[in-house]
């Protein structure tokens, strides 16, 4: 975990929330998430797919120090999602943006990692804004 630069969690809706071991597992590494990446696929079989179970991770998510996507990977009526290959065309162009939209972040925020801040200060002064307090 600590040498990933981003993370996809696929979560089942589980009651309209996460299951109890998905939250057990995100708690046992809290130093290795801070400031990675992470995207979210829910999965459900009914016509939400999964949008409660990423409406109501998000924050714990964020918590835990993860930066998360704007994109969602949503699959609505899993069980018909693929017979061996993906169905819907339209459910493919969403998770592109939704894995092209990851890469990006974690492409960023790698970068950044490595920069100093007395870096960042330097460019903000070229920039002629104020470095932040530290």
């Amino acid at each position: 975990m600590s040498r990933a630069d981003g993370i996809i969690l696929v979560v089942p809706e589980y009651n309209h929330g996460y299951p109890v071991l998905l939250k057990h597992a995100l708690d046992t590494n809290l130093k290795e998430y801070i400031h990675k990446a992470v995207g979210v696929c829910g999965v459900s079989a009914g016509r939400f797919g999964g949008a409660r179970v990423i409406e109501n991770l998000l924050p714990v998510l964020r918590e835990l120090g993860l930066v998360t996507i704007f994109w969602d990977g949503n699959s609505p009526r899993a069980q018909h999602l693929t017979s061996g290959r993906i169905l819907d065309q339209a459910h493919t162009k969403r998770i592109d943006q939704f894995l092209q939209e990851l890469i990006w972040m974690s492409k960023v925020l790698r970068y950044v990692a490595r920069i100093s801040r007395s870096e960042i200060a330097m460019k903000l002064i070229s920039l002629n804004c104020r470095p932040p307090r530290v």
